[in-house]
């Protein structure tokens, strides 16, 4: 049976099979070998034929960031967990982050010939028109308020599923090459916080993926000003202490990451707005800041008991 539609006439047919000109119901519904369903992993539903068609774009820009900006997660817990625990042991210490790095890369380059078209370090993507294309579990069409048509699919492939193929393979790769090069003590650390962490991010990714495709730019640079301000104010209060600190591995290689995760959060933003790229230059200005207004601050104030004479008769 069919109902019209304006001009259009929707498919009602038993079984999601639709003959004629009969279009499928729903925002995702496509046909696909003449049956009204969801589109296969890495097709997605052409809204003018209505047929499920394979995706042979390539990401945008912005999509690319938004994959960086998984890696730039996990890689990101890794050097503050390191750094957080590396004592006096540079030189170990040196030897751990270029582990972890190479973990990482390893996981990002499997990851990229693990993903269509296989064998290559390029993606097929279908692209993101919308919020709700990250949600299409809810967008399933009810026929007369009874009989649903599921057609929930990755509409916005590989950006989805990919994240979870990236953190899974951080996951393996970090307890295999671990294990063989005989972790310390800090590094131990590190593990145990990972085994948390990435499960953590994959659970966080699985139900807010949407929301962090639009708002991660703002994160990011949210988050680098909050860590940057625990930073200075944990180490810095007279210019004595910016030239000792300067002279510190640990506490440059935090003040790098904070100037990474600003300046990404700022390129993000730059890219998805068609912003120019002199904005980056704003990247430094909170630590600039900071140091700048250190003759402005309050100084904390060393408390004394009252001694024990003060006050006696």
């Amino acid at each position: 049976s069919t109902q019209s539609t304006g001009n259009l006439s929707v498919a009602l047919c038993n079984g999601g099979v639709c003959e004629g000109d009969m279009r499928c119901p729903g925002r995702y519904c496509g046909l696909y070998r003449d049956t009204c369903t969801a589109c296969p992993w890495g097709l997605r539903v052409n809204t003018t034929s209505e047929i499920c068609e394979p995706c042979v774009s390539k990401p945008i820009l912005y999509d690319w960031l938004y994959m960086g900006f998984m890696l730039l997660t996990v890689v990101f817990f890794h050097m503050d967990t390191l750094t957080r625990n590396i004592g006096d042991d540079l030189r170990g210490a040196g030897k751990w982050i270029l582990v972890t790095s190479a973990e990482t890369l390893l996981s990002v380059l499997l990851t990229l010939l693990l993903s269509d078209p296989y064998g290559s370090f390029s993606l097929n993507s279908c692209g993101v028109e919308s919020f709700l294309d990250w949600y299409s579990v809810f967008q399933n069409p009810a026929i007369r308020f009874t009989d649903t048509i599921y057609c929930e699919s990755e509409v916005v492939y590989p950006l989805y599923s990919i994240a979870f193929k990236f953190l899974g393979l951080c996951l393996i790769l970090m307890l295999l090459v671990r294990t063989w090069y005989h972790p310390v003590s800090f590094t131990t650390h590190s593990v145990y916080a990972a085994l948390y962490f990435i499960p953590l991010v994959a659970l966080l990714h699985s139900m807010l993926c949407g929301l962090v495709y639009y708002s991660f730019p703002y994160l990011c640079v949210t988050g680098s000003l909050i860590f940057n301000a625990v930073i200075m104010s944990a180490n810095l209060q007279t210019f004595n202490d910016v030239k000792e600190h300067m002279k510190k591995p640990v506490f440059m290689m935090q003040i790098f990451l904070y100037w990474v995760l600003h300046g990404y959060g700022i390129l993000s933003i730059v890219v998805y707005n068609r912003l120019s790229y002199w904005y980056l230059f704003l990247t430094p200005i909170p630590t600039v800041f900071y140091v700048v207004t250190l003759p402005f601050s309050l100084r904390p104030v060393a408390l004394t008991e009252p001694d024990a004479t003060d006050g006696a008769v």
